[in-house]
């Protein structure tokens, strides 16, 4: 019995020594303390984007948003341009008349929204020119240079026009907002020679008009009343802007022509009455052309230029990639072939998509922008580009079925001439790389 007792006694003191329970400050027993540390890992992937290629032809330049107009000796020129749609020449005097009268044009207006401009530029001035009505995607350069090299029928200075005091008559600025469809313009500006600058406070955008006569804007019945419009621009340095075109919603190319018409009396002896009014005449094209013309693909990777090109990019994710880490983050790493030519405010941005099943240059893209990666190309810049992509990778990582692949595109497209070139998979020494940092998943102790 004394044996059994002595044997008990020294069970429970090796059990108390071995692990003891403090209620009021932290475990003390190894057993209950985690048994790992945290590691984070910074590795750059210099070998797992493969099969990357370019692919050209997405959006042509009469498609996109915006038209470039720009003049940078030796480097580029570029002019923008749009046709008007036919015109009624007669119209029914009065409500029911069964017979017309002709039309007499007074004067016309044409409008251009600048979505963008370099601000520091100084004496900007926007040159207009009476081009071929036959004007259409077809047109080039080439084509179109003797009626951009020959005089212009008007010229503005938006600078001058900038600095001439700003007329804030509600009224005044309410009716030629309700006139030309603009919104939210805060003040205009009128000079002697009858243009109009408006400035819209809501996006910054300027809405220039030119006033031209008859002279300079003829109604032409043979044409039904068809006219083409093109545009040239120059200052004194960074000779750039950005005009809106019909696909950007409100803030196209547009012509007004203000006529009158006559309604006979045939009644009694009065005087005939003449109807002042005026009347739109739409759209039908607008597109921009330059020199030099986008050079042709090669074994790099391009982004943007005209018409749009993109890049598509495909991933070999390492398997522990997807196994057994947490992505803190993780960035695309691409070198440029060169710095892109132009103005500074002609720089871009760069669009990392992925797409939903990678078919090549038809890949459809994911609509979710929380897995979109980005950055601005700065023109003139040949630094390396680095965009964070930390939310696409961390959505490879824990779906395995996902196709690891995006495409690089610019926003927006066929906008600009501008195009950027990184070196591909193909140039051992400056292919893309992808630098992720991640921590390995952490291993709790047991009990």
């Amino acid at each position: 019995m004394t044996r059994q007792l002595a044997c008990l006694f020294l069970l429970v003191a090796g059990v108390a020594l071995a692990c003891t329970e403090k209620v009021t400050a932290p475990g003390v027993c190894p057993n209950f303390c985690p048994g790992d540390s945290i590691a984070i890992r910074d590795t750059i992937f210099t070998t797992i984007i493969q099969r990357d290629s370019s692919f050209r032809g997405y959006v042509p330049s009469y498609a996109a948003e915006a038209m470039t107009a720009a003049d940078v000796p030796g480097v580029l020129d570029s002019r923008a341009f749009f046709t008007t749609d036919t015109m009624i020449r007669r119209v029914a005097p009065k409500s029911g008349d069964t017979t017309t009268v002709p039309i007499t044009v007074d004067s016309s207006r044409v409008r251009f929204v600048i979505v963008h401009r370099p601000k520091n530029t100084t004496n900007l001035r926007l040159r207009l020119y009476q081009l071929p009505i036959t004007a259409d995607s077809t047109s080039t350069f080439a084509s179109l240079d003797p009626s951009f090299t020959a005089t212009p029928v008007d010229s503005l200075n938006v600078n001058a026009l900038l600095a001439l005091p700003a007329i804030a008559d509600t009224h005044t600025v309410r009716l030629w907002d309700s006139l030309w469809g603009v919104q939210s313009s805060d003040s205009i500006r009128v000079s002697s020679a009858g243009h109009v600058l408006q400035i819209n406070h809501l996006d910054s955008t300027l809405v220039v008009y030119f006033k031209l006569d008859t002279l300079q804007a003829p109604f032409i019945p043979a044409d039904s009343g068809r006219r083409a419009w093109g545009v040239r621009v120059a200052a004194d340095s960074f000779a750039s802007v950005v005009l809106g075109s019909t696909e950007s919603g409100g803030n196209g190319p547009l012509m007004r022509r203000f006529f009158h018409y006559t309604i006979p009396d045939t009644v009694s002896a009065t005087p005939d009455s003449v109807v002042h009014t005026d009347r739109f005449v739409g759209t039908r094209f607008d597109n921009f052309v330059f020199t030099p013309p986008t050079p042709p693909l090669d074994s790099n990777l391009a982004v943007g230029g005209v018409p749009s090109a993109r890049a598509l990019l495909r991933v070999a994710m390492p398997a522990y990639l997807h196994d057994s880490i947490d992505v803190v983050r993780a960035t695309l790493i691409l070198v440029p072939v060169s710095a892109v030519p132009g103005v500074p405010s002609d720089s871009f941005r760069v669009l990392a998509r992925p797409v939903l099943t990678d078919l090549g240059a038809k890949s459809p893209l994911s609509t979710s922008p929380l897995l979109n990666g980005s950055t601005f190309i700065h023109i003139g810049s040949p630094d390396t580009v680095h965009v964070e992509i930390t939310n696409l990778v961390r959505a490879w990582s824990l779906d395995t079925t996902m196709a690891t692949a995006f495409i690089l595109g610019q926003v927006p497209e066929a906008t600009s001439y501008a195009e950027i070139r990184f070196y591909s998979s193909r140039a051992p020494a400056f292919r893309p790389g992808l630098r992720v940092t991640y921590v390995k998943r952490f291993r709790f102790g047991g009990p």
